[in-house]
């Protein structure tokens, strides 16, 4: 179950980073910072986009390796550190997620876009991280 998890757990990192590279590809990358003026002040919090966008594949690496040496030594103290750092990602990605959405909605009015991936890959990079999550819990759980 806990190499099943990992297999997972890579499978939706991989859809997580093409995500962003198709993203970058496509040039949005650069209309993610907000543009000098009302826009700017808009923003509730300024850099909380950037933050998440470095935070959320940061802390899954980070997390993606807790568990992988929980998988190569058994050491539940990698599992529990791995799925707290898995939420961690997982709230992150959330965060980046609603702040792309607001300033999708602001920029209809002309500002700056930011970063839209394609909803069908998103859609599956989202249920891969619930299926990751779930079962990284119920191993940890030892159920």
């Amino acid at each position: 179950m806990a190499v099943a998890a990992l297999l997972l757990w890579l499978a939706t990192a991989g859809a997580g980073t093409f995500l962003l590279v198709n993203a970058i590809s496509r040039g949005n990358a650069a209309s993610t910072k907000p543009a000098a003026g009302p826009h700017a002040k808009a923003d509730q919090l300024p850099g909380l986009r950037d933050l998440a966008e470095f935070a959320h594949p940061a802390l899954a690496l980070a997390g993606l390796g807790c568990w992988l040496g929980y998988v190569v030594s058994g050491d539940r103290l990698f599992a529990a550190v791995g799925l707290g750092v898995l939420l961690g990602a997982i709230c992150a990605g959330l965060s980046w997620f609603t702040v792309n959405r607001r300033a999708r909605k602001r920029a209809d009015g002309g500002g700056p876009a930011p970063l839209l991936p394609s909803p069908r890959l998103l859609l599956l990079h989202a249920a891969g991280a619930a299926l990751t999550v779930l079962i990284v819990a119920l191993v940890t759980a030892r159920v």
